[in-house]
C-alpha cells in the first residue's frame, strides 16, 4: 500500500490525557446533584475499558474518588467515557470521526437527557459531561445491565423484543418532546442530524456497495443468468441509490428521532429480567430523524438470521407497534393523529424495505466477518484496516467467502433479500 493511503494523526498528546481536575470536579458535582449530595473530589483516574471495542470511538472508565460532606470515608464512582479514536488513519479520516463524536456528545448532553424524562423505562444512560471530542455518562453496567456475550451471532424472538421495546420508547418520547416544545426535532437539531454513514461520498458505504455488487454477481441463483447479470451491472446500482433518499426525513411518513444503529453490540440487557425490561441503548453516533420503520428494519435485519427474520417478522411488527401505542398512550398522545397507526407503520415498512436489506448487506461486510477478522486487522495491521474500510474491500470479502463456507452462506442469504426486492420484484 502506498504511504499516502495511511498517514496516521494523533488526537491528543497522550492517550489517557483526557480531563483536567476542574472538569472532574464539575462531573462529580453533576453526579452528586442526582443524589441530593455534596462532596469533594479527592482523586481521579482513567482506565481503558478493555471489555468494549469500537471502530468509531474509544472507551474508558473515569474513576472518581470523593468524600461526601459530613463523612470521613472516601467513596468511588465509576463513569463511562467515550472518546474520539486516539490514532486515526489520516487527517480526513480524523476530521470525519471527530465530527461524528461531536454530534453524539452534543445530542447526549441536550436532547437525549431530556428524552429520557418522558418514560418510566430506562432505555438510555444519562450524560454528565460533554466536549466536542468526548462525553461522560452513567456506567450502564453499574445500573444492573449487561452486554450480550461477544460470541452472540443472532438474536431469537424473545431477545429481540426488549430492543424493540426500547426503540418504541425512544420514538414515543421524541413525539412527546415535539408536542411539549411545539417544535420539530429534525429542524431544531438539523445541524447535528446530518447523515454520517450512508452517502455517495462516504468511503465506508461506497466500498461496501462495490463489494456487495460483486458478491451479488456470484450468487448461485444468478451467476449463470445473463439477464440477471445485466441487471446487476447496469440497473441494481441505480436501485440502491434510492437508499440515499430513504435515510432522510420523509415527506410522506411521520418522522421521529431514531437510534439508527440497533444491533446486539449496541444494547445492554437487564441482568435480572432480560426478557421483560427494555434494553438500554448506547452509541447514538448514527442517530437520525426519519420514519420509525428505519429503526425497526435495522433491528430486524441486523440481529436475526434472514430465514428466521421472515418467519417472525409479522409478530415482531405487532409487538413493536403495541409497545409504541402503550408508550404514546401513557404520554397522552393519539397514535392515529400522529400518523403512527398500524396501517401507517405497515405502509412505511413496505416503502422503506430496500433500506433494511441494503444496509444489512453492507454491514455484513463489516460486522459478520469470520474469526474476528476486522479486530485483528485493526490491532495488527492498521494500514490494511484503513484500506479495507475506506478504500477497497471487494477482493478481501470474496476471498473470505471462498475460505469460510458459513460466511458465504450468510452473505448469499442477505443478497437474496436484496434480489427479491429488486431483480425478482421487477420481473413479476
Amino acid at each position: 500500500m502506498a504511504q499516502a493511503d495511511y498517514n496516521p494523526v494523533l488526537t491528543r498528546a497522550n492517550r489517557l490525557e483526557m480531563f483536567t481536575r476542574e472538569e472532574c470536579e464539575q462531573i462529580l458535582k453533576s453526579v452528586l446533584q442526582d443524589e441530593n449530595q455534596e462532596g469533594q473530589l479527592k482523586e481521579f483516574k482513567i482506565v481503558p475499558a478493555m471489555e468494549h471495542v469500537g471502530f468509531l470511538g474509544e472507551y474508558y472508565h473515569l474513576m472518581l474518588s470523593y468524600q461526601l460532606d459530613r463523612e470521613t470515608e472516601e467513596r468511588t464512582k465509576r463513569l463511562f467515557v467515550k472518546s474520539v479514536v486516539y490514532q486515526n488513519a489520516d487527517k480526513s479520516f480524523h476530521d470525519e470521526k471527530t465530527s461524528i463524536m461531536k454530534k453524539e456528545a452534543m445530542l447526549y448532553d441536550t436532547l437525549l437527557n431530556e428524552l429520557k424524562l418522558f418514560s418510566k423505562h430506562l432505555w438510555c444512560a444519562k450524560c454528565y459531561f460533554a466536549r466536542s471530542d468526548l462525553f461522560v455518562m452513567q456506567n450502564i453496567e453499574d445500573l444492573g445491565y449487561a452486554s450480550l456475550p461477544a460470541s452472540t451471532r443472532f438474536l431469537g424472538e424473545q431477545q429481540l423484543r426488549p430492543m424493540l421495546k426500547a426503540l418504541a420508547t425512544l420514538h414515543a418520547s421524541s413525539v412527546a418532546y415535539e408536542q411539549r416544545h411545539r417544535c420539530t426535532i429534525g429542524v431544531q437539531f438539523r445541524e447535528w442530524l446530518l447523515e454520517k454513514s450512508i452517502d455517495a461520498d462516504i468511503p465506508w458505504w461506497t466500498t461496501g456497495i462495490k463489494a456487495i455488487l460483486a458478491v451479488t454477481a456470484t450468487h448461485p441463483l444468478v451467476r449463470n443468468d445473463a439477464a440477471a447479470q445485466a441487471f446487476i451491472a447496469n440497473v441494481l446500482p441505480r436501485c440502491l441509490d434510492r437508499v440515499y433518499y430513504m435515510v432522510n426525513p420523509s415527506a410522506v411518513h411521520r418522522n421521529v428521532f431514531l437510534h439508527r444503529d440497533a444491533w446486539s453490540g449496541n444494547v445492554f440487557y437487564h441482568r435480572q429480567r432480560p426478557d421483560e425490561v427494555c434494553c438500554a441503548l448506547v452509541d447514538f453516533q448514527l442517530c437520525r430523524y426519519a420514519p420509525p420503520a428505519i429503526d425497526f428494519l435495522m433491528a430486524s435485519y441486523l440481529n436475526v438470521a434472514p430465514r428466521e427474520r421472515k418467519q417472525m417478522q409479522q409478530r415482531n411488527l405487532s409487538y413493536y407497534h403495541d409497545q409504541l401505542l402503550l408508550e404514546l398512550r401513557d404520554m397522552g398522545i393519539d397514535a392515529a393523529e400522529e400518523k403512527l397507526s398500524l396501517a401507517d407503520f405497515e405502509q412505511s415498512l413496505e416503502d422503506l424495505a430496500l433500506f433494511g436489506a441494503t444496509y444489512n448487506c453492507i454491514t455484513a461486510t463489516i460486522l459478520r466477518l469470520p474469526e474476528n477478522y476486522l479486530k485483528k486487522l485493526k490491532d495488527q495491521q492498521p494500514a490494511d484496516f484503513h484500506h479495507f474500510c475506506n478504500v477497497n474491500r471487494t477482493e478481501s470479502v470474496l476471498s473470505l467467502m471462498r475460505e469460510h463456507e458459513d460466511y458465504a452462506s450468510y452473505l448469499y442469504d442477505c443478497v437474496q433479500d436484496l434480489l427479491e426486492l429488486t431483480y425478482y420484484k421487477q420481473a413479476k
